[in-house]
């Protein structure tokens, strides 16, 4: 077993985050296991399709051709896998044993966020999070400074099944406690090798011995016979249902959790994933229901995922959770297991749309980060939607800074873009300086890098008791002969109390693995 730690100012350094991001807690250590995959690896199944082999080598570094070939809608394109080759580059990995205890801290007291968008916010970048990458990266610096712990969890389960899950704990001045597990989707081979395992299995039980002789028991086509996709039943038993912990009784991580939640009635349980993770999200807290959990502890959001079982699977537990389902406009994965093996749907459906932007990735998780943002600034009806991840009190206080308008230059397709890539902006700058403060004139940085109407800033920024200055533009331009792919820049500019200018930077970044608006919050970290 191996455990691998960062502290909130590590997880900062990494990411080149300047030290004002900090936490003012954070001699506490806050574990996180930073997992590095070798190959980035597709989200969803489209098809499966036989054909005559080219030859058995690679032609392109994501797709492998071979006589039959799965193709997947993958984090930004079509991905086409090939699943006869048993051994392949695809498919070979380490394997991480990372067994991190903060599960084993009695569940005691889960408190939910404020209101729906909230939730959905979180989720969704809990999802996002237990993925690899820039944005994942981003998002578990930014969770661990606003006081969460992230534990990550892998077990090895059923022929070469992969179970993964973090586990999300954050803890209020009042001492309330929030618990999130966040599933990741499919990015690994292994993972793929769980989305390919179509078949069906039968589902039930009450014990994790029990789970596993429903799943060997015989498929019937009863109707009243509760069956799920085997893959992801293999997937759920690996991560929740398997390794157990001699000093809580040999008990696995599925049966502590549903104990303490069984022990303390008021808790609450949060349980999200994108598409794989979504699926295995559901199953999980199905799992759970068995195992007594009342229906009222038990929250789902799921983002993107596919349906997991059929009539029987759902009339029995409909009802015993509660299951935001959150569903993009044009989004496949949401029927792509329903015409193939007869599965069906349920709880609240939730229906959001892609901006134009980024409308060509509707599977992507990172089109759910950035909708979840945009409806959360929509709910709040302004800036400072964001604030609640800083925490308390995990934000420096800073110095006095007075901040200019942040000016925006946009491709008419990211002018809906352009108001909420400035409303992060400003919160991001709050989070890190609790002494910032922002002007009321129109003058922001111009094209030239130099502040605009420096004199009328000077008069106010004294006024305020300022020590310095700051100034942002933001300029988006389509990238030629990219398809959807556009160049954000991120321009800054620091004046004295004198009017001298002292600093100035500029960085950009293309789309594509980020939104707009996450390009935003990246470029701030890189400066």
């Amino acid at each position: 077993m191996e455990k691998r730690s960062l502290t909130a100012e590590n997880a900062m350094d990494a990411l080149a985050i300047p030290p004002s991001v900090g936490t003012a807690s954070g001699d506490a250590l806050r574990s996180v296991c930073d997992l590095h995959p070798s190959v980035r690896l597709p989200t969803g199944a489209l098809c499966v399709r036989t054909e005559k082999a080219y030859g058995s080598k690679r032609r392109d570094p994501n797709v492998l051709i071979l006589q039959k070939s799965l193709y997947f809608l993958g984090k930004m394109g079509i991905i086409g896998i090939n699943f006869l080759q048993k051994r392949g580059a695809a498919m070979i990995f380490g394997r991480f044993l990372l067994f991190l205890c903060v599960l084993l801290t009695p569940l005691r007291a889960l408190a939910a966020p404020g209101d729906l968008p909230s939730l959905y916010f979180v989720c969704a970048a809990a999802s996002e999070a237990a993925y690899s990458g820039d944005l994942p990266e981003l998002l578990r610096a930014r969770l661990i400074a606003a006081g969460w712990q992230i534990e990550s969890y892998e077990t090895p389960g059923h022929r070469g099944t992969v179970g993964r899950f973090f586990h999300l704990v954050r803890t209020a001045e009042d001492g309330v406690e929030t618990h999130l597990i966040a599933f990741p989707g499919t990015e690994r081979g292994s993972d793929v090798w769980t989305d390919l395992r179509l078949g069906r299995a039968v589902f039930g039980g009450t014990t994790p011995a029990e789970f596993l002789a429903m799943r060997d028991a015989p498929v019937t086509e009863r109707s009243a016979t509760p069956l799920v996709h085997r893959g992801f039943l293999d997937y759920t038993q690996a991560a929740l249902f398997t390794d157990t912990f001699p000093d809580y009784g040999n008990r696995t991580a599925g049966e502590i959790i549903a104990a303490e939640l069984r022990a303390h009635p008021s808790a609450h349980l949060y349980l999200t994933g994108h598409s794989l993770g979504g699926a295995t999200a559901i199953l999980a807290a199905a799992r759970l229901a068995d195992m007594g959990v009342p229906a009222e502890q038990l929250v789902v959001t799921t983002f993107g995922a596919p349906a997991v079982g059929n009539a029987a699977f759902v009339q029995r537990y409909e009802g015993r959770f509660t299951l935001h389902r959150v569903v993009m406009s044009g989004d496949p994965m949401k029927n792509i297991l329903a015409a193939p093996l007869g599965f069906c749907p349920f709880g609240e459906r939730v229906a959001w749309h892609p901006a134009r932007s980024v409308a060509k990735f509707p599977h992507a998780m990172i089109v759910y980060v950035d909708a979840a943002i945009r409806q959360l600034y929509d709910a709040y009806g302004g800036d400072r939607a964001c604030l609640f991840l800083m925490g308390a009190p995990n934000r420096t206080e800073g110095h006095p800074l007075y901040v200019a308008p942040i000016e925006t230059e946009m491709d008419e397709v990211l002018t809906e873009d352009a108001p909420y890539m400035a409303a992060v902006l400003r919160d991001v700058l709050h989070v890190c300086n609790a002494q910032a403060m922002f002007a009321t004139v129109d003058e922001g940085l111009s094209e030239n890098g130099l502040l605009s109407g420096l004199t009328t800033h000077l008069e106010a920024a004294r006024a305020s008791g300022a020590e310095e200055m700051i100034a942002y533009r933001i300029t988006g331009a389509r990238i030629r002969d990219a398809h959807e792919t556009y160049r954000i820049t991120l321009e800054r500019a620091v004046y004295d109390m004198d009017g001298n200018l002292i600093a100035a930077s500029s960085r950009s970044a293309r789309t594509g693995t980020l939104t707009p608006i996450e390009t935003v919050v990246y470029l701030f970290a890189q400066d």
